[in-house]
């Protein structure tokens, strides 16, 4: 496996999918992320979860077409294996940066 290179956005849109399990649909992460002070447009969403698809870190389903949605089908997103690989080597490091940082910071 290559080493992706991720923004902090992808980064928080992974983490949001993970948190949010099966109910990962569009929507929902951006309510994820705006719960946590994150705003982001439905169209930098879009772009991000295509991004994050084409780099294979996640992967979706298609639910059948509800009449609560109009006729719409809704995607369902996971994190790849790929995915979640970058998210824990992204944890280690931020941990290891931290846990150094925490010493200059009078900690």
């Amino acid at each position: 496996m290559g080493r992706e290179s991720i923004g902090e956005l992808e980064h928080l849109i992974l983490l949001a999918i993970l948190t949010r399990g099966d109910d990962a649909h569009a929507m929902g992460i951006r309510e994820t992320l705006e719960e946590e002070g994150r705003r982001i447009t439905r169209g930098a969403l879009y772009r991000s979860l295509d991004r994050l698809g084409e780099k294979s870190l996640i992967e979706w389903s298609v639910l059948e077409p509800s009449e609560e949605r109009g006729g719409h089908s809704r995607r369902i997103y996971a994190v790849a294996p790929a995915g979640l690989e970058l998210v824990r080597r992204r944890r280690e490091t931020l941990e290891r940066l931290w846990a150094a940082a925490d010493g200059a910071m009078g900690r």
